[in-house]
């Protein structure tokens, strides 16, 4: 639809997550007249009382009054007001309750801004509508709005299957040598994938082997709609299977692991396609032990990896695409010493067409060579697309620790009043390496989280339920001051400064004595980073350019681009 039509209308938004409000606020609410945000259901009501909405946005999870609830009143005043409810809820049971009660359209939480604005568009039909058609034509809408509903419902449970099917064994962890200094050596990993369709023709696998070498898998199949995005499924369900089994042997080499992990799944593969059908597909084989990158590309975009002094380097495919017959594999290596980064992708990138009608293949090599990261690398895609054209998938595999220019460890004692000393130990490094620290302030904001973090959930053990309810009786404040006059665990706050070549960038590790940040933050988030659980973690991952955890979990190193 006309999306200029929003511009008439005034939206209440209600959600008890101020950092979430934000998100939302900055994505939605110029595209209306009026963007209402409150945090609890009983401030909405009185607000929608006494003013004009056209349009209600309202999570279900609130204190008090929950979504539901607020919708029903809303809905005694005004009957015919479309109303969204975000809910994590997947109960059919439910949904029909709610359906029954007069929702208009749901969205599923963590929010995609994608999801919501289709479901903004299709619930502001109705408005549309009420100007331009009659009684039955509305009615004659709104079976059609339930037949939507029932299709996001089923695109959703698609895609969570496909989701859970993947893997991504290296999701924000640092892997390095344990016998070397954390800053000496080491790999860390960072994903986009994007899904265009109810289920995707992309899909990979990231698996960590018992061996301490890492695959990747990607796969991208060539077909007719659901019956390649099958082939796609099918391909990762059966490396993520041989993997299982290929973890008990560890007698041999990674050379002979890969080819045995390659050719059984070409093998299975081949006997599954449909005759018009291929799988393009690459398999890259980070072998730590012997130093070494080994491959087998089948007909997927040039692998692209930077030197250590700053050359970029292309390795191009080299298999056929796999096909009902078959052909000879060919697995090739790469000697990883010298590398700093590896970039692997789909064509649903490089094929895209730029804002010049130009191929983004042409800008590839440029944007990869001045990205330290995966963000500045998707900055600098972004400047050059809209949008992209086919599914897309990029893993952007980086030493963080090559070319230090300089480094330097404090430790704190785990003590409330030292914080704000260590924020300013770290303000004062960034401005002795000239780097104008008052630019970056909302990395100070991500820094304050971690060593907020460390002090309080690390080395006090203090957690959230215990926190949430000493803020409730009023004793939180005397309890860290308690808890500090008997604890001698110390804080280590880690600085490093890098060169990439064309850029620099600062990482700020961030130690503590405790437990380490729990499992949860590790689980399998494919996509967006809305799936991080809990609000720290989603305000470190929005100001920072890029954080990581060590293998042990009780250090983050938080990072970004400082030119």
């Amino acid at each position: 639809m006309d999306e200029s039509f929003l511009k008439s209308l005034n939206v209440l938004y209600v959600e008890d997550e101020v950092d979430i409000i934000q998100l939302v606020e900055k994505r939605f609410a110029p595209k209306f007249n009026q963007f209402v945000s409150v945090t609890s259901a009983e401030e909405a009501l009185e607000t929608f009382k006494n003013n004009n909405f056209d349009l209600i946005l309202t999570d279900y999870l609130l204190q008090g009054i929950n979504g539901m609830e607020f919708a029903k009143e809303v809905l005694k005043i005004k009957s015919k007001v479309p109303i969204i409810l975000i809910t994590g809820y997947v109960d059919m049971q439910f949904l029909v309750e709610a359906i029954n009660m007069g929702i208009t359209q749901f969205v599923s939480k963590p929010i995609q801004f994608r999801l919501l604005r289709n479901a903004i568009n299709n619930a502001v039909e109705s408005v549309v509508l009420e100007h331009l058609l009659n009684k039955s034509r509305e009615q004659e809408l709104e079976l059609l709005k339930y037949k939507d509903m029932y299709n996001t419902m089923q695109h959703d449970a698609t895609l969570r299957k496909e989701l859970h099917i993947m893997r991504n064994d290296m999701f924000k962890k640092y892997y390095h040598d344990g016998d070397n200094p954390v800053t000496h050596n080491g790999w860390q990993l960072e994903v986009f994938y994007r899904s265009l369709d109810i289920v995707s023709g992309d899909t990979y696998t990231c698996r960590t082997l018992d061996n301490g070498n890492l695959i990747i898998f990607v796969a991208d199949a060539m077909g007719k709609g659901i019956s390649a995005s099958i082939t796609s499924l099918v391909s990762v369900s059966l490396i993520n299977y041989i993997i299982k089994q290929q973890n008990h042997n560890k007698n041999i080499s990674g050379e002979e692991e890969i080819r045995l992990i390659v050719e059984q799944c070409v093998s299975f593969m081949r006997e599954n396609l449909v005759e018009d059908e291929v799988l393009c597909a690459i398999f890259a084989y980070f072998d730590f032990n012997e130093n070494k990158l080994r491959y087998a590309s089948f007909s997927m975009p040039r692998m692209l990896y930077q030197t250590i002094d700053g050359h970029v380097e292309k390795l191009p495919s080299n298999n056929l695409p796999i096909m009902p017959y078959a052909v000879d594999t060919f697995i090739d290596s790469v000697d990883l010493s010298n590398i700093s980064k590896v970039a692997l992708f789909t064509d649903g990138i490089v094929e895209s067409e730029t804002k010049e009608g130009v191929l983004y293949s042409a800008y590839l090599n440029e944007d990869f060579l001045k990205s330290p990261f995966l963000k500045s690398f998707l900055n600098n895609v972004y400047n050059h697309l809209d949008g992209f054209g086919d599914d897309t998938t990029v893993f952007f595999i980086r030493r963080p620790f090559t070319n230090i220019i300089k480094e330097k460890v404090y430790y704190f004692p785990t003590r409330y009043d030292k914080l704000d000393e260590a924020s300013e130990i770290i303000r004062q490094e960034m401005i002795d390496c000239n780097i104008n620290a008052d630019e970056y302030d909302s990395f100070f904001t991500a820094f304050s989280e971690c060593i907020m973090n460390a002090y309080e959930h690390g080395n006090l053990a203090i957690t959230f339920d215990i926190k949430h309810e000493l803020i409730k009786n009023g004793d939180y404040e005397e309890e860290l001051l308690k808890k500090e006059k008997n604890n001698d665990k110390m804080i280590t706050v880690r600085y490093v400064y890098c060169s990439d070549n064309e850029s620099k960038y600062i990482i700020v590790g961030i130690r503590d004595e405790g437990a380490g940040y729990p499992e949860t933050v590790f689980k399998n988030a494919i996509g967006d980073t809305t799936k991080f659980n809990g609000r720290g973690i989603k305000i470190i991952d929005y100001y920072t350019d890029i954080f990581f955890f060590s293998e042990d979990r009780r250090e983050i190193f938080i990072g970004i681009k400082v030119n």
